[in-house]
């Protein structure tokens, strides 16, 4: 299967990366506002690109062409944190309570509603005392069931926004937005090791205007994400 392109992690000066929401305000007439949500919510990413060195400015250019514009998606996350906060160098040396190496994936993952409307997401099979704080993300990957779905690598991706720790048993439960998609099938792997989605280019997105030397600054990459079974 051929994998997705992953887009560059170098160059940017600042991005924005968020859910977008489809919602409705719904006034009642107690005088409450209510709110009605119509589709569901999808990351949306915004990112400035600095003034840019040669080969940087080629591999960005490279990618803006490759992607064809919206006709082929990639696989974008938030550049920030691509590892828990309190994990922000990675997971070595981390073992799970098996005994076994942890290199980013859970055992296994549930989710859950509370009393609140808040999806509440399990993960096991973690080392004990793994921590998840506010902004951590957590990712979902799974293929395509289709196999003539050429370069089906699926992602789906929350953030986390009530942290928690994992107990002795290596169990850690947190709330998390959006809540997980019923197209993530129940086998998908749990993950928190670069998390990521699959994202397609919007009509905003425009490359740096080249000098003899460098790319100038002023560059916009604006994507939003697509979620498919």
């Amino acid at each position: 299967m051929a994998k997705l392109a992953v887009m560059p992690s170098i160059g940017v000066e600042g991005l924005t990366f968020q859910p977008q929401r489809e919602d409705l305000v719904a006034p009642e007439t107690s005088g409450r506002m209510g709110g009605v949500q119509i589709g569901w919510p999808r990351w949306s990413l915004s990112m400035n690109l600095a003034n840019l060195e040669f080969p940087v400015a080629d591999e960005w250019i490279a990618f803006y062409r490759s992607r064809r514009g919206a006709q082929r998606m990639f696989l974008g996350y938030d550049l920030s944190r691509p590892y828990p906060t309190a994990h922000c160098k990675g997971f070595r040396n981390m073992l799970t309570v098996s005994g076994t190496p942890f290199m980013g994936a859970a055992g296994a993952w549930t989710q859950s509603v509370d009393a609140q409307g808040d999806a509440v997401l399990t993960l096991e099979g973690v080392p004990s005392g793994l921590k998840l704080g506010r902004g951590d993300y957590i990712g979902f990957k799974w293929d395509s069931v289709d196999p003539d779905d050429i370069g089906a690598d699926r992602r789906f991706l929350v953030a986390v926004t009530t942290g928690s720790q994992a107990d002795a048993d290596g169990t850690i439960s947190v709330v998390v937005e959006p809540s997980v998609h019923d197209v993530v099938p129940a086998g998908a792997v749990a993950h928190l090791d670069n998390p990521m989605c699959l994202m397609k280019l919007l009509d905003d997105t425009k490359m740096p205007r080249i000098v003899i030397s460098h790319a100038e600054a002023g560059g916009v990459i604006s994507a939003v994400q697509v979620t498919l079974p």
